[in-house]
């Protein structure tokens, strides 16, 4: 079964109209899921002509900003740390987790599976799911522990946005540093 998903403007809505939105949406579209960021909601599509998502997605909800077949999952990320610094600081949390996913499998380095369940844990607040939210984001610091870098990520930096996101149950940017260590 192929699959879409579709990046769309946001016009006003926040995690917690998701359950209406998934109600409205699939009386009219084979939704698979919603997720509601800032500025954006994301709508995974099962099995539709791309086109005539996109031209139903435009009439009820907004304008499509990006159509991604995600069908192999496999095959979305490259394993480039500044491409997920870029997705996740977009909020684009579902993407940033699958780009790390080949990296990770090849090292089994913790610190980037710490990365992939910190992404995934704002996916779960976009889904309007703060106790999974406080489960995951808990679970990726006890993995970024040690303090060096990864990529251009200092991991202590990040640590300390992980821990005021937890209270604030907002997402953070990542800022990229220049330090390049590679992960082991």
């Amino acid at each position: 079964m192929k699959r879409y998903l579709y990046i769309v403007d946001n016009s006003g809505h926040t995690p917690s109209d998701r359950p209406k939105l998934l109600r409205e949406l699939r009386s009219v579209l084979p939704v698979l899921n919603v997720r509601v960021a800032s500025e954006h909601i994301e709508l995974v599509l099962g099995d539709v002509d791309p086109e005539w998502g996109k031209e139903r997605i435009e009439t009820t909800l907004g304008s499509v900003r990006y159509i991604i077949d995600i069908t192999n999952e496999e095959r979305i990320g490259s394993g480039d740390i500044a491409r997920f610094v870029q997705l996740f600081n977009e909020e684009r949390f579902w993407e940033a987790h699958a780009e790390l996913e080949p990296l990770w499998r090849k090292s089994r380095d913790g610190r980037l599976q710490g990365l992939i369940i910190l992404a995934a844990a704002y996916v779960k607040l976009q889904e309007g799911a703060a106790d999974k939210f406080v489960f995951l984001a808990s679970e990726a610091l006890k993995l970024l522990e040690g303090g060096r870098a990864i990529g251009c990520i200092n991991i202590d930096a990040l640590r300390e946005s992980v821990e005021r996101s937890l209270e604030t149950r907002r997402p953070f940017k990542i800022i990229c540093e220049h330090a390049t260590l590679e992960p082991k």
